[in-house]
């Protein structure tokens, strides 16, 4: 499946140098400091999901983000042809619910559930993981994320998670 990437040119540089790249925990942490706690929240989701799917290589611990359409990717965007057996894909506009820590629902569902965390208490949805008092919404929140993998028929929407990035599957 022809995919794009969206990473630095220093990881394309690696990419040619090493023949494959895998995503470790501690790049997460590095790149979003003080806010890293929530990503890998999000992010560990998705790799449960993609390793249930495809077993993650040796040492790999966080999936490499891809985009069916290449207005999605930034930086230094390539063209992959990654085999579809190597992949998970989703609803992008889905998954930034994900990475917000959010129910993921219909608009109205989504209302709903927002007010009566309000109701109880909760300023937002983030706070559910902050701590240990809420286990019943946090169920709630991560059963509503399964929903990411309800595809939308427009494939402009699709996004991919897969565990390395091969040089051979860089479109030359």
């Amino acid at each position: 499946m022809k995919l794009w990437t969206a990473q630095t040119a220093d990881v394309w540089k690696l990419l040619e140098e090493q023949g494959s790249i895998i995503v470790k925990k501690e790049y997460i942490r590095k790149k979003y400091g003080e806010c890293a706690w929530s990503f890998l929240i999000a992010y560990d989701y998705l790799a449960k999901k993609l390793s249930e799917k495809v077993p993650p290589p040796e040492g790999a611990e966080s999936p490499v983000w891809l985009f069916a359409d290449p207005k999605w990717a930034m930086d230094v965007s390539v063209p992959m042809e990654v085999p579809e057996s190597e992949i998970l894909l989703f609803d992008l506009r889905k998954w930034y619910r994900v990475l917000s820590l959010s129910y993921v629902g219909t608009k109205r569902e989504e209302e709903v559930f927002d007010a009566m965390l309000k109701r109880q208490g909760i300023r937002d949805s983030s706070e559910v993981f902050r701590t240990p008092y809420y286990p019943l919404q946090k169920k709630q929140i991560l059963a509503s994320w399964e929903r990411i993998f309800e595809l939308p028929e427009d494939t402009q929407y699709y996004q991919a998670a897969c565990w390395q990035m091969r040089k051979e599957w860089k479109v030359k």
